[in-house]
């Protein structure tokens, strides 16, 4: 266990607070609705946050400018709080955590592009388009880890662990199965003659993921692995359900060559900048040093006063810009802004898509070509790997590194995922 509350920083503090305050208002809002008390606030709420979610299931409306601001701060609370919770409860701040995440990027992807397909019934549809999504992945992470935590830490042998974080994911992946295979095959598109065969398939198979990688994950902690486990079982699931949905559909809608240009740009981007930066990763590792993050007990202003010929600032300096590039963190936080803007690019040029997120949409305007976006996308990764080469995070802070680079993974990866899932299937 970590810090008490008085320990906290600051903007810990603020950010955990401005949340509870967020969450009552909203809360309250639902309450007076449900009792019939018109009041100007349930009528805020339901105008600009929950009748845009409504419509989005099923016509892609769903943004303003209310509630774009809204998401963006309230995301930027969580990362706070969270970093301070994380902290709180002793998980792992290594590069390790950014991979176990990563299943959850293709799970929001595959299940916002299976709910663009119409695959789900009217009781979960409004739960797969944005906000709804990203609170439902961030349940799962939260079950997974919970679970993980839990088995982490009982008093067995270590073998008795590993066998528990198996069964545990295997049981959680198939709560995944059965409670989205039902919606599934109770929607309107499955009725119309869809074969669900691949989805049974694929579906069980996920199942036993647990069991076909446990060898990748020798390395992650037993909360990692639960996380890791559930997230990509849960990935299979939704992809066997959209197997069968391009298994139903004429050839000639099936168009894959986007996934060559969109997934495999992006790709290169991650193993050029790894291999660039590998070996200045490994000399500060051998002094036990991390770019961006400052030794245990350091603060900036600490770190500042240091005279350059300090043997930890002057290796620190003289690898840190390379020495970032190799870091999971940051290389798919910039490949995945580049992923987003090919997606949107290829979307909008060749197949007549329209953005819909207003800032996104605000900069094609001015770029005044999807193409113009595709760069600015471009630059912003470069402005991402430029921040984590120079900026320092204290030690107690690194979650909040972690964190930081995730929403930046998120933000990008996701939409162009989604983006480049629906080009393939035609819809």
């Amino acid at each position: 266990m970590g810090d008490s509350w008085e320990e906290l920083y600051n903007y810990e503090k603020w950010s955990i607070q401005a949340l509870i305050g967020i969450s009552a208002l909203f809360f309250s809002a639902l309450a007076l609705g449900s009792l019939d008390i018109e009041n100007p606030l349930t009528s805020m709420v339901m105008e600009f946050y929950i009748d845009p979610v409504l419509d989005d299931a099923g016509s892609d409306a769903g943004y303003n400018e209310v509630n774009t601001i809204t998401y963006a701060v309230v995301l930027a609370l969580f990362v706070a709080a969270l970093s301070a919770w994380l902290r709180f409860l002793g998980i792992d701040a290594s590069e390790a955590t950014i991979l176990a995440l990563l299943p959850y990027v293709l799970w929001a992807s595959l299940g916002e592009v299976a709910e663009d397909a119409e695959m789900f019934d009217s009781t979960l549809t409004a739960f797969f388009v944005s906000p709804g999504i990203h609170f439902q992945t961030a349940l799962w992470v939260v079950i997974a880890g919970a679970f993980g935590y839990s088995i982490s830490r009982r008093e067995m042998h270590p073998e008795h662990k590993d066998n528990s974080v198996e069964v545990v994911s295997s049981i959680l992946i198939l709560a995944q199965f059965v409670l989205y295979g039902s919606s599934i095959s109770n929607s309107e598109v499955v009725a119309g003659g869809i074969d669900l065969s691949p989805f049974a398939v694929i579906g069980i198979s996920a199942i036993f993921t647990p069991w076909f990688f446990r060898g990748s994950t020798i390395y992650f902690s037993h909360v990692q692995r639960v996380v890791y486990f559930v997230g990509l079982g849960g990935s299979m699931i939704f992809f066997g359900a959209l197997s069968s949905y391009a298994a139903s559909v004429p050839e000639d809608q099936l168009i894959l060559w986007p996934l060559l240009v969109v997934i495999g740009v992006p790709v290169m981007i991650c193993i050029t900048m790894y291999s660039w930066g590998s070996e200045a990763a490994s000399a500060l590792s051998s002094h036990g040093l991390v770019a961006g993050i400052l030794p245990p007990g350091m603060t900036e202003d600490d770190y500042q006063m240091l005279p350059e010929s300090s043997s930890e600032k002057e290796i620190l300096e003289k690898h840190r810009k390379s020495a970032a590039m190799a870091y999971p963190v940051v290389f798919l936080a910039v490949s995945g802004q580049v992923l987003d803007g090919l997606a949107t690019w290829i979307g909008i040029e060749y197949f007549g898509y329209q953005e819909k997120h207003l800032v996104s949409a605000e900069i094609i305007e001015i770029a005044n070509s999807a193409f113009g976006f595709t760069l600015i996308k471009a630059g912003l990764g470069v402005v991402i790997w430029y921040f984590f080469a120079v900026a320092n995070f204290e030690h107690r802070e690194r979650h909040l590194r972690l964190l930081v680079g995730l929403m930046m993974l998120v933000v990008g990866m996701a939409p162009g995922l989604r983006d480049v899932g629906r080009l393939v299937i035609g819809v």
